[in-house]
């Protein structure tokens, strides 16, 4: 038999359930053995704590801890800076799949960012709608055609958000559509960090042919507060690494096709 592990019953679970998001606050993960000594209890009451959290969607169970559920992101001109390798890896796979003269749909984000760059490279004739400004401006030399959504800017983001911009969305089909996402977990799949967001996405998958979710490795285990809706058609999702054990196992009762690259 083992060593039951001293537990401190005087502390209410509801004390317990603060210090944790106190923890998860403080830094990006927090694990379940830091946990235990911190609250001087078992490890199976910090499990239980977190799944009670996690339940409430205050934190995010993840492996051996938990993590923090996010309710923004860093603006794009930070995102920029964060896996530049993965998300570069993930743009010239993408690009490589469209064709010259195709129609894109393409989303706002870091790594959208990353395959506009590699397709203005070798590309041309493309017909493109964006609500990124950045991502128009980069695509014009390539492009025989590009339609700025419009709609209410989000500075932070340097993009398009609103009712305005789905109103304009709504007006077009495209062969591809290139979508990012706030975050990739377990507990939650897909989610994002504003519901203009969600259904924005939402809607640029409905209004292609062929998909892509595009989400490098700092996405992984990142819960954003809003949760997208369940997908309406298939779309190839391409990442920059193995996913977590936990996502997989998810994914695979999804209309999800993974690559990694």
């Amino acid at each position: 038999m083992g060593i039951l592990e001293p537990e401190d019953k005087s502390m209410l679970p509801s004390e317990r359930h603060a210090i944790i998001l106190e923890e998860v606050s403080r830094q990006p993960a927090v694990s379940i053995r830091a946990l235990t000594e911190r609250l001087g209890v078992s490890r199976e009451t910090v499990r239980k704590d977190i799944e009670q959290l996690a339940q409430a969607s205050k934190v995010n169970q993840v492996r051996g801890g938990a993590t923090s559920v996010r309710t923004h992101e860093p603006p794009i001109v930070d995102r920029t800076q964060t896996n530049r390798a993965g998300k570069e890896r993930i743009g010239n796979y993408v690009a490589s799949i469209i064709p010259d003269g195709a129609s894109v749909i393409i989303d706002s984000g870091s790594t959208t960012l990353a395959v506009a760059k590699a397709l203005a490279t070798n590309h041309q004739y493309l017909t493109i709608y964006t609500n990124d400004l950045t991502i128009a401006s980069v695509l014009a030399p390539a492009a025989a055609e590009v339609t700025l959504l419009g709609g209410r800017l989000d500075f932070s983001e340097n993009a398009t958000m609103g009712l305005d911009t789905l109103d304009h969305l709504s007006r077009y089909n495209a062969e591809y559509a290139l979508i990012g996402v706030g975050g990739i977990s377990a507990r939650t799949l897909f989610t994002d960090f504003s519901l203009e967001g969600a259904n924005l996405r939402h809607m640029m998958i409905e209004r292609s042919q062929r998909p892509f979710l595009l989400a490098d490795s700092s996405k992984f285990d990142v819960v954003g507060q809003v949760a997208m809706k369940p997908l309406p058609v298939d779309v190839t999702l391409v990442v920059d690494g193995e996913l977590p054990k936990g996502i997989s196992e998810v994914i695979r009762d999804q209309p999800v096709d993974v690559v990694s690259v």
